[in-house]
């Protein structure tokens, strides 16, 4: 695998200085620096993370958890997953927030901070839409959407970025691209506020991905925002990644043009876990669906710690959705042929079904391993959805499929298991945005994530209605 290693002097001071960014500890001094490749994860029962530090020992200690209501809870560790840099443990079902312990086999004591939200099973069943009061402030597809999680107090606090986006010229094969960026924080029950604008992207960008990384998700100690790839204002796509830092819900400082990725991608598959940026596919310059994997970690600095190119994806797709699983990455849907910008709102292309995955390394977070077909596949062809991953559940909205223009199939839902991802089954009917007075979305941006009581809550902006043609401002949330 090749590694790239150009980063940006005036980002490093502007993300390390301002906004509390850290360095390494020195090897020599024993301590717990990340959990699940954070400095405070949040995490949930059942998650498998891995602790790192120095000076666990070689010979296996024990790991424990504060436990709901009092005391501490041991977490399982197999002796052959204990090193005296890294420890693989599972988050207990009763475990709370606090500092973990690390006991090594010397006696050594070595805590950490960690939250742990619990686990309230998401029924799709009982999937409702519900059109949010504050429109988005334009009317753009493609724009990009990513979600801050921060704990406050006793609660959470979600803030809502959204970045770039385009107003089509004519109807849906050339498009306008936006640099506008907006902030609005969730209230409790998942109502957003309203839309902020903040500092713009320095290039306008539609259909880019984007990320947040705060010391929550990863190594970095300030907070940041990050866009990846996109179409520029010729249509064609970008490799240009760009950050600015944030403090709370607001965008404090320019954006900086950080590491680039390898190749110029459109709607590709982007996943944040553990702290690294996943970036699965996409679309090249010229509209074609690529094979491309490209995975960074987000640095102690902010910056992207260079781009790892991994093995290619089984099956070029684009506009398509991804998760990354304990031990696991999965793909699925698409276009696997040329399209216009965004996917276009033809039937033609044909949408992919089909499925890939490949083995991701828990404590490295790269690819252990090529890809090969997995199951489940859609039940029919399908691109330019949102995915929602929930920890239980994964939510696939909108996009264009057979039956779309009828929206029989708005959202699929898979139950996820640690590693394993059950078939994907509509949840439609009345608790659909199309039976409720809504859009046929197509190419909506979405985000979930959940309240500190586990309440799990979706939400989905923007894209075409396919009835009209014509693009929407429409917020729809759960």
């Amino acid at each position: 695998m090749a590694r790239t290693a150009v980063t940006s002097v005036a980002l490093a001071a502007a993300f390390g200085l301002s906004c509390g960014g850290t360095s390494e500890p020195a090897p020599s001094v024993p301590r717990v620096d990340f959990v699940d490749g954070a400095i405070e994860p949040i995490l949930h029962a059942g998650q498998s993370v891995v602790i790192e530090g120095f000076g666990f020992g070689d010979a296996p200690g024990t790991v424990s958890f504060p436990r709901a209501g009092g005391g501490q809870v041991g977490a399982a560790v197999a002796d052959s997953t204990w090193s005296d840099q890294t420890i693989r443990t599972t988050v207990p079902d009763s475990a709370a927030s606090g500092a973990i312990t690390v006991l090594s086999a010397e006696g050594r004591r070595l805590p950490a901070a960690v939250r742990v939200l619990p686990v309230a099973a998401f029924d799709p069943a009982t999937l409702v839409w519900t059109a949010r009061p504050v429109p988005f402030p334009r009317a753009p597809v493609g724009v990009a959407l990513a979600a801050a999680t921060a704990p406050a107090g006793s609660g959470v606090t979600i803030t809502a970025f959204a970045a770039g986006g385009a107003e089509p010229l004519g109807i849906d094969s050339a498009f306008l691209p936006d640099s506008g960026v907006y902030a609005s924080v969730v209230q409790p029950g998942g109502l957003v506020s309203a839309w902020v604008r903040q500092q713009d992207l320095p290039v306008p960008r539609a259909f880019a991905a984007a990320a947040v990384a705060n010391r929550y998700n990863s190594r970095f100690a300030g907070s940041a925002l990050y866009v990846l790839g996109g179409i520029g204002p010729g249509g064609r796509a970008q490799s240009g990644v760009y950050g600015a830092a944030v403090n709370g819900g607001t965008v404090v400082r320019p954006f900086e043009a950080l590491q680039p990725l390898p190749a110029p991608v459109a709607g590709a598959i982007a996943v944040v876990r553990r702290g690294r940026i996943y970036v699965f596919g996409g679309a090249d310059s010229l509209g074609r669906p690529q094979r491309g994997v490209y995975v960074g970690r987000i640095a102690v600095d902010g910056q992207i710690d260079g781009w790892y190119t991994e093995p290619a994806l089984a099956v070029a797709r684009a506009y398509g959705g991804g998760v990354v699983l304990d031990d696991r990455a999965v793909v699925f849907g698409g276009l696997q042929d040329s399209a216009p910008p965004g996917g276009g709102l033809d039937s033609l292309p044909a949408r992919l079904a089909t499925a890939d995955t490949a083995a991701v390394s828990l404590l490295s977070g790269f690819l252990t391993g090529g890809w090969a077909p997995a199951a489940p596949a859609l039940p029919d062809g399908r691109s330019q959805f949102a995915t929602l991953d929930l920890g239980d559940q994964l939510l696939l909205v909108g996009g264009r499929y057979p039956g779309d223009t009828a929206g029989t199939a708005e959202t699929l839902a898979a139950t996820i298991r640690g590693d394993t991802l059950a078939t994907f089954t509509a949840v439609s009917g009345v608790t659909a945005i199309s039976a409720n007075g809504g859009p046929i979305l197509v190419g909506p941006a979405g985000i979930a994530w959940r309240d500190a009581d586990g309440t799990a809550h979706g939400l989905v902006l923007g894209g075409f209605n396919l009835r009209t043609r014509l693009r929407t401002a429409g917020v729809w949330g759960f």
